[in-house]
């Protein structure tokens, strides 16, 4: 069982700024203490999935003292992101939310866990993902353009970076899994084989 927050969504559950958690692997124990043993008991004991999520569900909600406040700015930024992220400008955003460059920054890390530009970089690398899973010929640098980098090397120097491997190495791989009648069940999670 796992929780998939939305960009911004986790740090009100946490108790502790989105950033803090970069690059890390965390137990939840470590973040709520004995609580989230006695919640993975909880959880473990019961029969029934419905059950299950609700007694998730309502540990969440318990963590939250307060209604969550979002800055505004944030609520913005992602908004504008997810509409057109190839041509985000972080100076034009935080000039439109009435922030300095650095503020902008700032919040926009503590509730995401990330920066603007790299939450930028990540939401382009997804939307290639996306498309390389339903295109049945991929041409890289057609792609790469339609998806806002500005050549095909560019893309794929974002490819090994987030994901570690080339792209010619993905297709591989996923052709390989779909191949073993393997399909990921979301296009962002893809299980490194061989």
């Amino acid at each position: 069982m796992a929780v998939h927050f939305k960009p911004g969504g986790a740090f009100p559950f946490l108790g502790l700024a989105a950033n803090e958690l970069l690059d890390t692997h965390v137990s939840l124990q470590d973040i709520w203490g004995r609580g989230a043993l006695e919640i993975r008991e909880r959880i473990s004991a019961e029969r029934t999935d419905a059950r299950r999520l609700q007694i998730l569900q309502d540990a969440l909600l318990s963590r939250l003292v307060r209604r969550p406040e979002r800055h505004p700015a944030v609520l913005s930024a992602l908004d504008y992101f997810r509409r057109d992220p190839s041509r985000a400008v972080v100076g034009k955003l935080a000039r439109d939310v009435g922030l300095s460059n650095r503020r902008f920054i700032d919040v926009f890390n503590f509730e995401v866990g990330v920066k603007p530009k790299l939450f930028v970089r990540i939401l382009r690398f997804q939307r290639v993902l996306q498309q390389v899973h339903r295109l049945p010929l991929v041409d890289w640098a057609q792609l790469a353009l339609k998806q806002g980098y500005f050549d095909q090397s560019h893309l794929i120097r974002d490819f090994v970076a987030f994901s570690g491997i080339s792209p010619a190495d993905y297709l591989r791989r996923l052709r390989d899994l779909r191949n073993d009648g393997t399909h990921p069940i979301k296009f962002n999670h893809l299980p490194l084989t061989g």
